[in-house]
């Protein structure tokens, strides 16, 4: 039985690692073009940057790609054992299903550790790195940072869009300044300048703008704006330092710090307490994700032997957006309460109550 158990791991493992670096491939390409336009927008983009990048983001995407590699290769496998009858023989020689799916809950519970530790430790601190990287490509050269016909996102709470870029004048200036979290990010002011002359002064740290042509529009409270010519402004400021303030956010914290400054913060505002603690329990239940993919994804395996390869990866795709979307409903609550807690755990209790009938029902064919 050592020998079959080899060989299921072995199969097991392999696509997974395949699975693996394939999602990844496609993680990681939809963030770069996402996240990390100043990275290439330039005529000389820095290589080293390029690949801090990939490094940074690579962890946070191994938390959704492993889950989903894992599952797949467990539909995958067992859809292929069944379909030679390899699970057959091996009933045959006296073994049940649980015991032939013995390989299944060991790589699951370690894949799983593995995902507690990148959820808790790894990827938060990697999160906050891609913003530093991202501020560190615009240090080193802030001319990118304002590049004709892309939307800046980098300046925190700021959209900008230039429409022509002539050496250090620019054209067609766009300037939103989009509020922060206490207002829902929602639009504040917006500034229009037909022209502007750019200045950077590396000391300091800061882009100067100088507006000509302007016009400024406010917009209060109740959503009124208020337009204003505004002809000449001399400088508009940004600030690129490294070493500036920064809102501290649950996904860029661990658990221990989380709970550090939680206790340092009593007197912290209910949303943004509530955001650290339900952070706290969405990794915790989302690490289980690989343990629970094991209890349904050999039954379902097995089931689906005669369909294999295309009918595994669709029921391996809908058992995953179904997991997440627990998740996701649990992510826009507002509340730290019971029903918050059960919606995090919910997807983990079901996979083990389905697992259990559907063991049950294999091992009864």
């Amino acid at each position: 039985m050592l020998i079959a158990d080899r060989h299921v791991g072995k199969q097991i493992l392999g696509t997974t690692v395949f699975a693996v670096i394939l999602l990844s491939g496609v993680f990681l390409l939809g963030n770069i073009f996402k996240e990390a336009r100043p990275l290439f927008v330039g005529k000389h983009p820095s290589p080293f940057l390029v690949f801090q990048f990939i490094l940074s983001v690579l962890p946070f995407s191994l938390m959704f790609t492993i889950p989903f590699s894992f599952l797949a290769a467990v539909m995958l496998v067992f859809g292929r054992l069944s379909a030679d009858n390899e699970i057959v023989a091996m009933r045959m020689a006296g073994r049940s299903i649980p015991r032939i799916a013995a390989p299944v809950f060991v790589i699951g519970a370690l894949l799983s550790a593995l995902c507690f530790w990148l959820n808790v430790e790894v990827a938060p601190r990697s999160k906050a790195n891609v913003k530093n990287i991202l501020l560190e490509a615009v240090k080193e050269d802030p001319n990118k940072f304002l590049d004709p016909g892309v939307v800046q996102t980098q300046l925190e709470n700021k959209r900008i869009y230039v429409r022509d870029r002539k050496g250090d004048t620019l054209y067609g200036v766009h300037i939103h300044d989009i509020g922060n979290e206490q207002n829902g990010y929602k639009l504040k002011s917006y500034i229009y300048a037909e022209q502007a002359e750019l200045f950077i002064d590396m000391v300091n740290n800061e882009l100067q703008l100088k507006l000509v042509n302007a016009t400024m529009e406010t917009v209060d409270k109740n959503g009124t704006r208020s337009p204003v010519s505004i002809g000449e402004v001399e400088p508009v400021i940004f600030n690129f330092k490294m070493d500036s303030k920064k809102r501290v956010r649950a996904s860029y914290l661990s658990n221990k710090e989380i709970a550090e400054y939680l206790k340092e913060n009593p007197d912290l505002v209910k949303k943004k307490r509530v955001d650290f603690v339900n952070e706290v329990t969405h990794r915790r239940s989302f690490s289980l994700a690989c343990l629970a993919f094991a209890l349904i994804g050999v039954p379902l395996g097995i089931g689906a032997r005669r369909r294999e390869t295309s009918t595994g990866f669709a029921l391996s795709l809908g058992i995953g957006l179904c997991y997440f979307l627990f998740h996701i409903f649990a992510n826009q609550s507002k509340d730290a309460n019971t029903t918050t807690a059960i919606l995090y755990w919910m997807p983990n209790v079901l996979a083990l109550v389905l697992g259990i009938i559907l063991f049950r029902r294999a091992r009864s064919r």
